[in-house]
């Protein structure tokens, strides 16, 4: 079973998450902030990483930096409201898997998160 961490401040964003990623059998664990996400990657070794950008401790982005960081090369989704980040330099440089805007469409991460995984275990 693949494991997911869904990292979002937003409560709504984290329980809808876990509740349709479970549904499709994914192991799902939630963290609310960058460090705890950091701390969890560390922790439980996910397959994939569902990353909000705007978060109160840590900017997503500076999630992405620490783990490229530690050299990890955990398969990362951003989801997030700020639309204009997508073409960020940045996000990009970092490798990420895809990039969502919210409100996020199901469908449209779940090709996302299928692709990454296949991609990790070609």
């Amino acid at each position: 079973m693949k494991t997911i961490l869904v990292a979002d401040d937003d409560e709504d964003i984290r329980e809808l998450l876990e509740t349709e990623l479970g549904l499709e059998g994914y192991n799902v664990i939630l963290a609310s902030t960058g460090s705890e996400a950091l701390r969890k990657i560390k922790d439980e070794t996910p397959d994939l990483l569902i990353l909000d950008i705007k978060m109160p401790d840590m900017h997503g982005l500076e999630v992405l930096e620490a783990l490229r960081k530690e050299d990890r090369k955990l398969s990362v989704i951003i989801c997030s409201g700020y639309e204009k980040m997508r073409d960020d330099y940045t996000v990009w440089a970092s490798r990420v898997a895809g990039y969502l805007t919210k409100p996020i469409d199901l469908n449209k991460l779940r090709a996302i998160i299928e692709k990454s995984l296949a991609d990790k275990t070609a």
